[in-house]
This record gives structure tokens, sequence and C-alpha cells, in this order.
């Protein structure tokens, strides 16, 4: 009978982990990537620019001495990443960092001893090797102007496409097109995405300055990223464009990342032994924040993107006018709201500082929020902490998976989802095991509240031994908010086929006149067009407030736009809560269904208005 208990113990344990994981297997389609740079300096001491570039070695990618096997890195999620190679693989070594055929995106066969070929196939035989290595493709940084040889027998525009060709044959993932200095007397031909170029590279993500597919908030030291990243999403969400339709990447900051709806590219990785040298890291200081103790932020992160994938710019957004300043920085907005959410509730349970708050809705219905550091100065010492807060968010429906990342005193959600009943499970975003909370939360009528020392005890049951990573959790609530697989992203696939070209300027006409106030009658509800793929294309639905005439008026009025017939999904679920301030207002919309999908919008005392629209099979591209 002593044994008993030994038998029955594992029996209990085997039950209750067989529940599956609340995070799918399926890898990211998300273009996330991991960069070289930061790791090329931490091996060169940071000693100059053009040691750091000398860095970029087959051997430091493959080989298995010290500091080496960089594609060894992040064995949990390499499958969701692209592994970018940073300045410079296209120059001999020694050759400066400045050297005339930098730019010309040519393997360099010192750097590469291994790889013979033409240009294409060099880049064909690495990015496989990459990719066997696990990750999900190879990327490259790419100077933005062509070598400084003295003559080049084709145009800039032939040269260029001739380059995204070669990426396109080799399975190349993405172009990190970043600056270049060009030489005197001699022409530039800066990087510009034309529709030539994306019609070579229909696959290829691009990531160049207002071009593209990708806006990045750019190169920012450690001491300042949190706030300086935060100022600049702000800046871009706040700056009104119809056509630009970009993703935002955030560079390392990936919990503020998964809080805003955007894509990363992480920098930090785990070489964590002093420098060469014998001195501590120069970039990512050890004595602030220790970032590379923090690899399991970027595991939750990116595994958060299996199940809700990023936004391009044009949805709801709301950047508070309220600014926090942290230590040596620009003052940042203290919450942003995207996805059509209202900006949180930020409560101090014991006064003093609120963290930084950021949240978002998917287009999909997923839920994301996180709490971010602070650089403070408490008695007389600068120190980086997360201030815990009480955070409420006006959810309303609830319809998607709920991410929740950073510390916090609690989390309350505001809905308008029955909860009577329902089981509440969460998980670790870096592991596979799925927690019932159901009996440590608080369910009231309209709210769920969740506390923090639940939200990072569950958070952290995945950590690994060292890792100071603040918590990451997936939450969802059994009947309400189901995890499902994403169709893949595609390049182009938020700025349409006539993406290639950089964010348009509006063409000069004449100025309509001005909207005025009158006797509202009905409602006018029309689209960019009323025929869209099912592979997550959107189009950007309006409402107008017309008089008995039909005359468009500026009057400001509520009402409700909702899906009346078939299947599709604004960035707020199934339904959007209009306000028509100036007499108009807009929303994206999508769908995965084939059919047609009528929309109405309904105001108090006014005739409803409908839209019809027509969802097709998206075109099937080839290699």
């Amino acid at each position: 009978m002593k044994f008993l208990p030994l038998l029955i113990f594992p029996l209990g344990v085997a039950l209750w982990s067989a529940e599956p994981s609340l995070v799918p297997a399926t890898p990211s389609t998300v273009p996330d990537y991991v960069c070289t740079w930061n790791v090329q300096g931490f091996v060169a001491s940071y000693a100059n620019a053009s040691d750091q570039a000398d860095q970029m070695i087959e051997a430091n990618l493959f080989g298995s001495g010290k500091n080496q096997n960089w594609l060894g890195f992040y064995p949990e999620i390499r499958g969701d990443l692209t592994f970018l190679l940073d300045d410079a693989f296209d120059f001999p070594l020694g050759g400066g960092h400045n050297h005339p055929t930098r730019g010309s995106i040519e393997l360099d066969g010192g750097r590469f001893p291994s790889y013979t070929g033409t240009p294409a196939e060099r880049l064909a035989k690495l990015s496989k090797d990459v990719k066997a290595r696990g990750w999900r493709d190879l990327g490259l940084w790419i100077c933005n102007s062509r070598p400084n040889v003295e003559e080049l027998p084709i145009d800039s525009e032939t040269y260029w496409t001739e380059r995204l060709t070669w990426s396109q044959q080799a399975g190349i993932g993405s172009w990190k097109v970043d600056w270049g200095i060009g030489m005197p007397g001699k022409p530039l031909w800066k990087y510009k995405t034309t529709a030539k170029g994306r019609a070579a590279a229909p696959d290829v993500w691009l990531e160049a300055g207002n071009q593209g597919d990708l806006y990045r908030t750019y190169d920012v030291a450690i001491t300042v990223a949190i706030p300086e990243t935060l100022r600049r999403i702000g800046v871009f969400l706040d700056k009104p464009d119809p056509n630009d339709r970009r993703l935002i990447s955030c560079e390392d900051e990936v919990y503020i990342g998964a809080g805003t709806g955007s894509c990363y590219g992480v920098m930090r990785h785990p070489l964590v032994d002093p420098m060469p040298n014998g001195k501590s890291d120069k970039f990512f200081k050890p004595s602030f924040r220790d970032v590379k103790r923090r690899i399991d932020e970027v595991i939750r992160a990116v595994r958060w993107h299996r199940i809700a994938q990023p936004f391009p710019k044009g949805d709801a957004a709301l950047v508070d006018p309220v600014l926090l300043t942290d230590a040596n920085s620009k003052p940042a907005p203290a919450r942003i709201a995207r996805g059509g959410l209202p900006l949180p509730t930020v409560t101090m349970p014991t006064g003093g500082e609120p963290p930084y708050v950021v949240c978002c809705r998917h287009p999909t219905g997923e839920i994301a929020v996180a709490s971010i550091p602070r650089h403070l100065t408490i008695n007389g010492r600068n120190q980086v902490m997360t201030p815990l807060a009480d955070v409420t968010i006006a959810a309303g429906v609830l319809s998607g998976a709920i991410g929740i990342f950073g510390e916090f005193a609690s989390l309350t959600l505001r809905t308008t989802s029955d909860l009577a009943g329902k089981r509440i499970r969460a998980q670790d975003l870096a592991g596979d095991t799925p927690v019932d909370i159901t009996a440590e939360v608080q369910i009231g009528t309209g709210t769920l509240m969740i506390p923090g020392a639940v939200l990072k005890r569950v958070g952290l049951m995945a950590a690994k031994p060292g890792d100071l990573s603040d918590p990451g959790v997936i939450l969802v609530i059994d009947g309400l908010t189901p995890v499902t697989v994403k169709p893949p992203m595609k390049p182009g696939m938020f700025i349409g086929a006539g993406a290639a070209t950089a964010v348009a300027t509006p063409p000069t006409t004449t100025a309509a006149a001005p909207l005025a106030l009158g006797t509202p009658a009905a409602l006018r509800v029309s689209a960019d067009r009323t025929s869209l793929p099912d592979d997550g294309s959107e189009i950007r639905v309006s409402i107008a407030v017309l008089d008995a005439a039909g005359k468009p008026l500026s009057n400001q009025l509520q009402g409700t736009l909702e899906i009346s017939a078939g299947k599709g999904l604004f960035p707020t679920g199934a339904t959007f809560a209009f306000n028509t301030r100036g007499g108009h207002d807009g929303i994206e919309f999508r769908s995965y269904d084939q059919g047609t999908v009528t929309l109405t919008a309904r105001a108090p005392g006014l005739t409803p208005a409908e839209l019809t629209v027509t969802v097709v099979a998206a075109e099937k591209r080839t290699k």
C-alpha cells in the first residue's frame, strides 16, 4: 500500500497536463525577424563599424566556437522568424565599412567561401541552409544606394529589380533597406520601391523608409528605447494619411509591439558573457534592464503572433495627449489604443507614477494589453520598474483570445458578453500548459477582473532559470474566445496591387466646399471598393450623414454599423459604434468567407443604410 500514492500522483498529473496548449503549433507568418547587427557588435567588442561589419561571416553563423553558431539562437521560435543578415555580407573582409561594392547584394566569397555560383545561386544556397537550421527564411540588410563602381551597364530600376528577382528566386523573406552614402560625382541610384520591382518579388517583405510594407521605428539607445519607441509609434499613428497602410515594426521592444498590434525586429541575443575585450556589452548594458537575460519575452511575444496577427495603419487609433517623461528621454504618450478600443483606464492603487499602457483589438477579434516599465528617479536613484496599476479596458464584445503582457495590480475587462458560468483558462505564452483560473478571477455584471498576482504566476510558469522577463499570458474564455490559426500573411496584402509605389502623395485637386450643419434624415454607407478577396485583404467602409435631399452634412451623431448578413469582421468585431465627427466616420472590413455580405448602418431617428460587399476567391500566387 505504501506505493499507492506514487501510482496515483503521476496519473493525476498526466490527466491534468493532457489538455492541449492554447498556443497553436503552426508557426507564425508575421514578418518578424531576428537581426544580427548587435551580435556582430558584441563579437567585435563594438570597436568600430568596419570591424562590426567584418563579423558577418559564414563561420559565425554556422560555427561551433565561442560566440559563434548564431543560427542556433531562439530554438523555440526559429520557425516563426526571419534570420536577417545585417551589414555587411556583400563586400570583402577588411574592405572598410564604405567599400565600393557595398550595396551589390552579391554574397562575398571571402565571407561565405562555401557558397559558389551566380549571385542568385549563392543566395539560394545560403537561404536553403538557414532554413535547414529551422528558421522560417533568410532576410537581408540592404544598402539603399548602388555600389560605388565606375560604371554599371544598366539603369537604376533594372538594377534593383534584378536583385529583387534574385531574392525571390532564393526564397529570401525580407529586405531591410537602410542608409547609404553614394560617391561624389556618381549617380546615387537610391532605392525606390516600384511596381516592376514589386512584381519581381511578390513574396519579399519590404521595409524601406516610407515605402513598402513596414514602418520601422528605427534604431534607439537602450536607455531610452521604451519611451522613444512609444513616442515614434504615437507620432506615426497620429499623422493621418489614407494612403499609408504599412505595418509597424517596433524593433526590439516586443511587448510594446504585442500591445500595439505591431511586428518585431528583434536585436537582442543570448551571448551574455563579457565581450572578447573582457568588458560588458556596450549596447545591451547588463546594468540597465539586462535585456539579454529577457529572451523569454521574445518567445512569448512571437508565439502571440501565431494567434493574433499585426494590422496596418488606418485603424481607429487613439494616442493619449497626456505625456510621461522618463529619465533622460523625450516625453511619450501615457497610453495608446488601437483597433477601435478606447484608451484604457489606469489607476494607481497606492499613488505614484503610472506605467505606460498600450492595448489593441485585432481585426480577428483578439485583444492585447501591455503594461510597460518606466525609468524613474526614486529616492535620488534612477530605476527601471513597472508601477503596478489597476487597468480597465472597455472591451465590448469578447470574440478572440486575450494577450496580457507585463505586470499589473489588476486587469479588468468590461464586456457586453455573457460570462455567466464560463470557464476561464490562462497559459504562459512561452509554455504549453493551460491553467484553469476560474476560481481566482472575479466575474461581475459585465466585468472580468484578473488579479495581477495570478497573471504574474501563470505568466512566468514556463520561465527559464535565470531569465528576467516580465510575464506574458494568453487568456481564453471557453465558448467565447476561440484560438484559431490565421491565414498566411503576405507582402502587399494591405496596400494592394499598386502598393509597389512609395506612400502616395495625393494628387492636387480643387478643395471641396466644407460641409455644413443641417437636419439629418438618413445615412450613407460606401467603401473604396465593393469586392474583396477572401485572404484577409481589407476595404475601407465610410459612413456619412445626409439630409432629406441626400446632401452630406457635418452633423455629429452616434450609431452602429453591423454585419446584418454574411460573414466578416471589423477591427471591433461584428459591430462598430460610429461617431460622425464632421459628418463622417469609417472603419476597415475583411472577410475570409466567399459570398455576399450586407453591412447596415443605423442611428436613432434616421433611415438606415446598407452596403453589399462581394467576397471572392483570392488569386493564387505562383513563384
